[in-house]
């Protein structure tokens, strides 16, 4: 059978809807080091006044006197002391015990510099590490990836979300995976192997196509042969049921399958609050906080070698508005746990809430550019010293001290 016959007949088009896990292939780069970076986009502006809260100055309550969190101490639903001027929202009780341990650090007052208040550019400028519309369409984490390539393991960068992440698009080999389970073809056990064979065939030539294909192929067979899903969750660790939490619990299994993953992106949506906040806020920030916490606890030690970081594309505007919600604003925080992360403290300087150090339309000041966190990190973690090519419109800050 012709190779278009085939494709026709089996409603597959083309190479993309061929690769039904969402893989995203490139050049032969190479590996990386022993350690693994692990980024979690929090999509939608996350509310970093509400979620850190400086409940140490006056000026909080006054702009919010209907959405501020309570203070420490003062009942229920009181927030949790962080330092005695911060304080972490009540739902977040996993995070605040991790904060206590020495596990998290916190960065207040950061993010993406662009004087943008657009979830689609603003989302964009900060996966491509950029703070300006240019023509980089590469993003961070590929090109700190390819710097530091010495080999190619299949799974080294992998994207746990229906599509690649952008912060991972670029020339070094990156995989988009929605879960293990659904990373095939798809055809059963009985035509899969045939529809496997079948397409070998098929794409046996020298185009990019080709192979790119036999890529995708051979991914998945290493992964079947891998068979992540073996490995049960350790040391009583309990993952949130939903697709953000199942994703982690994944991720720790393909750690421990040992599949060559040194990279991971993960998002998770739900933080545009214009309205109804105190309603909406708490329950995504339990997902958040339980299934971090259940992910260093399922990995036990090895956390000792995985670094977990936490961003999202702007904050909220620092009033809250008539829907009993908060806009988009401009800073907002950062959180990283884990391997030689330096915890229990929050990081950044404060710039304040008085009317006349707000920015733009009433919003929290940046000052902590995102990407001086993300520079330390890779520097000390990673080795990476390239900073001209993986942020290259960045202007070097001093580093915060929160990574060994």
């Amino acid at each position: 059978m012709k190779r278009r016959t085939f494709l026709k007949n089996s409603a597959i088009a083309g190479a993309v809807p061929l690769l039904s896990p969402g893989l995203s292939w490139a050049a032969q780069s190479g590996g990386a080091d022993k350690n693994i970076l692990v980024c979690v986009f929090l999509g939608g502006g996350a509310d970093g006044l509400n979620i850190i809260a400086p409940v140490g100055e006056g000026n909080y309550y006054d702009l919010r006197p209907t959405l501020a969190v309570k203070e420490p101490g003062s009942g229920v639903d009181a927030s949790l002391d962080l330092d005695g001027f911060f304080a972490m929202h009540p739902a977040m009780d996993k995070l605040h015990q991790r904060f206590q341990s020495g596990d998290l650090a916190v960065v207040q007052a950061t993010g993406l510099t662009s004087d943008s208040h657009s979830h689609f550019d603003s989302q964009s400028f900060m996966q491509r590490g950029i703070t300006s519309q240019q023509s980089i369409s590469d993003g961070w984490l590929n090109r700190h990836l390819s710097l530091l390539a010495d080999s190619d393991p299949v799974f080294s960068a992998v994207g746990l979300a229906n599509a690649l992440p952008l912060s991972l698009a670029g020339n070094y080999p990156a995989i988009a995976m929605r879960s293990i389970e659904d990373y095939g073809l798809n055809a059963g056990e009985l035509v899969g192997p045939v529809l496997e064979n079948a397409l070998s065939a098929l794409y046996n030539r020298d185009s990019i196509l080709d192979v790119e294909a036999r890529k995708s192929l051979a991914s998945m067979r290493e992964l079947r042969k891998a068979d992540p899903a073996r490995f049960e969750v350790e040391n009583g660790a309990i993952y949130p049921d939903t697709s953000f939490g199942q994703r982690f619990r994944q991720l720790g299994q393909m750690i421990r399958a040992d599949v060559g993953l040194t990279t991971a992106s993960m998002e998770i949506h739900g933080w545009d609050h214009h309205d109804n906040e105190l309603q909406v806020l708490p329950d995504v920030l339990t997902e958040l906080s339980n299934t971090l916490d259940a992910f260093a606890t399922d990995m036990g030690t090895a956390m000792s070698r995985i670094t977990v970081v936490t961003m999202t594309e702007f904050g909220r505007r620092v009033y809250e508005n008539s829907s009993a919600g908060t806009d988009h604003g401009h800073g907002s925080f950062m959180l990283a746990m884990g391997g030689g992360v330096l915890g229990g403290k929050v990081y950044g300087d404060w710039p304040g809430l008085a009317a006349e150090q707000l920015v733009y339309t009433g919003d929290l000041d940046i000052t902590t550019d995102y990407r001086t966190v993300l520079a330390e990190l890779l520097s000390k973690r990673f080795g990476q010293n390239d900073f001209e090519t993986v942020f290259p419109d960045w202007s070097p800050q001093a580093e915060l001290g929160m990574f060994t």
